[in-house]
C-alpha cells in the first residue's frame, strides 16, 4: 500500500449544502493526501483493513440527486475517494442516509471493485408507471420502484429494446469481468423511496434508455431495498 501523507483538520458538526443537511458523526484527525481521484462505493464484501478512515457522516434530504451532491461536496471536502453505504432512515418528510468515507489507493480500488458481480445488468422502475422493454425476443414489465436483475451468460450477445423500432435498442456481450451495468428507461422519475418522496433528477422520453453511473447506482439499489 502507498505511504500516506497525513494533513491535520478539524471538521465536525452540521452543516447545510443546497438543499440537504449533513452531520460529521465522526472523524479522524488527519487525512491522507491520495492521488487517485474519484469517488467509489466499496461493496460490503471488502476487507476495509488497508482503507484509511476519514469521517461517518449522515445527508437528509428529500431529493436523491441533493444525496449525491452532498456526498460528492463532503467527500471533495474531506479528500476522501470511496465510500460505504451504512443504512438509511425515512423520516416524516425526508430520508436521512449514513454513510461512511474513506481513502484508497488504486490497487485497494481494483479489489473493491472484483469483489463486485460482473456480466450482470439491472434495470431500475420508475415511481409512474409500469415499463415494458424486451431482452432478446423476452417480454418483461418492470413495476414501479422494482430492480429487475438479468445476467449474461458466457459467450451470450443480449439485445435489450425499449419502444419498439421507433424507440431505442442497446447491445451487450459477455466479457471477463465485466462490471455490471444499471439502466433507468421510460418516461417518469427515478427515486429511492418507495413513496416517491425524492428523485433522481431526470425524466427520459418514452423509449429512451439511460445508463447510470455504477457507483452511485450501487447506492441507489441500497436506498431501495
Amino acid at each position: 500500500m502507498k505511504n500516506l501523507i497525513l494533513i491535520p483538520f478539524l471538521l465536525l458538526g452540521f452543516f447545510s449544502a443546497s438543499s440537504q443537511d449533513i452531520e460529521v458523526l465522526k472523524k479522524t484527525d488527519s487525512i491522507p493526501s491520495i492521488k487517485e481521484k474519484g469517488l467509489i462505493f466499496i461493496n460490503t464484501e471488502t476487507d476495509l483493513t488497508d482503507y484509511y478512515f476519514i469521517a461517518k457522516i449522515q445527508i437528509r434530504s428529500n431529493d436523491y440527486n441533493q444525496i449525491l451532491r452532498g456526498l460528492q461536496k463532503t467527500a471533495i471536502k474531506f479528500s476522501a475517494n470511496a465510500f460505504k453505504y451504512i443504512e438509511k432512515e425515512d423520516l416524516q418528510d425526508k430520508t436521512s442516509v449514513t454513510l461512511e468515507l474513506f481513502s484508497a489507493n488504486e490497487e485497494l480500488v481494483r479489489i473493491s471493485q472484483a469483489n463486485s458481480e460482473s456480466n450482470v445488468i439491472y434495470f431500475f422502475g420508475n415511481d409512474s408507471k409500469t415499463q415494458k422493454f424486451k431482452i432478446d425476443k423476452k417480454k418483461i414489465e418492470l413495476n414501479p420502484n422494482e430492480i429487475y436483475r438479468y445476467e449474461i451468460l458466457k459467450g451470450q450477445d443480449v439485445k435489450i429494446n425499449k419502444g419498439g423500432f421507433t424507440g431505442m435498442t442497446v447491445f451487450h456481450r459477455w466479457k471477463e469481468n465485466q462490471s455490471v451495468i444499471f439502466y433507468a428507461f421510460g418516461s417518469g422519475d427515478l427515486s429511492p423511496a418507495g413513496d416517491g418522496s425524492f428523485s433522481i433528477g431526470f425524466v427520459v422520453s418514452t423509449g429512451s434508455i439511460m445508463e447510470l453511473k455504477s457507483d452511485f447506482a450501487y447506492l441507489l439499489m441500497a436506498l431501495k431495498k
